[in-house]
């Protein structure tokens, strides 16, 4: 048995692992090699007002007026506050992030920021070099189990007890823990176009959907309005700090398409210019990124740059071709302000989880921060919690049923779960991909992990159809504003059927 089981190793399951004390046991499950989540690809960095004219408070105004009126204002104020702390420790501990001559950090503008606040590291890599980091400050404290496949959580009286997993050489076999952790990343891959690591197939809502737990704001699916896009296919995310340098969205006359659509253009929020850019596209064809003005951008962007010119588009010269692609998931797998979610010894950080502060936008370049900070409240927590070490005997069983996943179910999300969204379109898929609870252990791996596409697709599609209006990046053709009775409304998933929850949207008294 181990103190600690962590399924997922990016950012916010290394920064668990990292905050935990040495004293305690720690394995940390990953589908492929240590590189292959999300974090790796994350190019924008993390937002965090330490510029010497910023203020938490602004930040944290910036992320609510980003969540179309949906987000946690208290949990907000949790994570712009503590991240301030984080940062600064992480600067400590010798995590390069970039700076100017003088040794004082660059900071980036962003969409809907309302000033310079984002830090990077490796110009596009942060997301990368915080990785990194984390794989070293972890070297000597956990157990890594890379190339596993978690099968199903395991269950007793009602708490999480472990996992069953099976390797790269199909041997079955069961962790039990005191405390399980979901860290397993978004849902990019259940789209066709996707900024996404091939990892991110939502893993983790199937996971605690088929354990019991409640899933919350699972409508609300970012897309990233510039996905590098050559016929048809995503060849790797152009990320928003590029449009923050100034970089400009154009038809093929060279004319930019965010003219008279939103005040702040390009940098309106991620939702206002995704769909403008997906409605171009349908309504008068291809998109273009146009940042051939930008100054030093193979400096500024490498490994933009780089993939780029492995396509045979200079972007110093020629305009880049984009489209949005699926790219984060502001829901997941309801969370209070600690990480734990509604099945005890049972928590999630990361993306998996819905802890509130993305609402239903998330604001530039907070998705790691949250992850950092939110995991660092979980070790606190994990702490405080009582370990017993008394093991449960489970069964193991052997597959015995079928299951195959049906070839259109991504090109099906795309277009009718996807940026534009329509009622009659909901109700076709929601009928041909019904909601099912599966005897997971009764599928072999592979099987598995196509139920774990097929079940968090269904929960999305049911969301997105229950919210009868539109809010954020949840859009819908036939309710096309937001609803006064929808405001602070959450729509919590389980076994047990949709439940309407309460968000507390204003900040009730001030967090030290």
């Amino acid at each position: 048995m181990v103190d600690v089981c962590i399924i997922g190793g990016g950012a916010a399951g290394l920064m668990l692992a990292h905050s935990l004390p040495p004293s305690l046991s720690v394995t940390v499950l990953t589908k492929e090699n240590p590189f292959s989540s999300n974090t790796a690809l994350a190019q924008g960095g993390i937002a965090a007002s330490i510029g010497l004219s910023d203020y938490s408070a602004s930040h944290a105004a910036d992320t609510l007026s980003a969540s179309a009126n949906h987000a946690d204002a208290e949990r907000v104020e949790i994570m712009v506050q503590q991240g301030q702390c984080l940062i600064e420790k992480l600067m400590s501990q010798g995590l390069p992030f970039d700076a100017d001559t003088d040794g004082l950090p660059l900071l980036g503008q962003e969409a809907a920021h309302s000033t310079r606040r984002i830090l990077h590291a490796g110009g596009d890599q942060t997301g990368k070099m915080l990785l990194q980091h984390l794989l070293v400050q972890t070297e000597n404290q956990v157990e890594r189990v890379p190339y596993s496949s978690v099968l199903e959580l395991l269950m007793s009286n009602g708490e999480c007890t472990g996992v069953c997993i099976e390797d790269a050489f199909g041997k079955r076999s069961v962790i039990q823990a005191q405390h399980t952790v979901l860290a397993t990343g978004g849902i990019g891959q259940l789209y066709s176009q996707t900024s996404n690591s091939t990892v991110a197939t939502g893993d983790g809502l199937s996971l605690a959907y088929h354990a019991g737990a409640v899933l919350e704001d699972l409508e609300f699916v970012q897309f990233h309005p510039t996905v590098f896009t050559l016929n048809g296919q995503s060849c790797g995310l152009i990320s928003e700090a590029v449009r923050g340098e100034g970089a400009w969205l154009v038809d093929l006359a060279g004319q930019r398409i965010m003219e008279g659509l939103h005040p702040l253009m390009e940098l309106a929020p991620r939702d206002i210019v995704a769909r403008a850019t997906e409605r171009h596209w349908q309504q008068s064809g291809p998109v273009f990124l146009d940042a051939c003005h930008i100054q030093q951008f193979k400096v500024k962007f490498p490994s933009i740059y780089r993939n780029c010119m492995n396509h045979q588009i200079n972007p110093e010269i020629h305009p880049i071709p984009v489209r949005p692609g699926a790219h984060f998931h502001m829901g997941g797998v309801r969370t209070n302000e600690w990480g734990e979610t509604t099945i005890p010894r049972l928590y999630a950080v990361g993306e998996v989880a819905s802890t509130g502060v993305h609402g239903a936008n998330r604001l530039a370049s907070n998705s790691l921060l949250e992850g950092l900070v939110f995991a660092k409240r979980l070790a606190d927590k994990i702490q405080t919690c009582g370990f017993s070490h008394k093991e449960t005997v489970f069964q193991l069983t052997e597959p015995t049923k079928h299951f195959s996943l049906p070839a259109d179910l991504q090109l099906r999300m795309t277009q009718q779960v996807g940026i534009l969204r329509e009622a009659g379109e909901l109700k076709n898929f929601t009928a041909d991909f019904p909601l099912m609870r599966f005897e997971l252990q009764q599928y072999s791996a592979q099987q598995i992990k196509m139920i774990h596409r097929y079940t968090a697709s269904s929960l999305i599609a049911e969301a997105a159809l229950f919210r009868n209006e539109s809010r954020g990046a949840h859009y819908r053709h036939d309710v096309p504003k937001p609803s006064e009775e929808w405001t602070g409304k959450t729509i919590g998933l389980s076994v047990t059927g949709i439940k309407i929850g309460e968000r507390q949207l204003q900040q009730k008294e001030a967090i030290s």
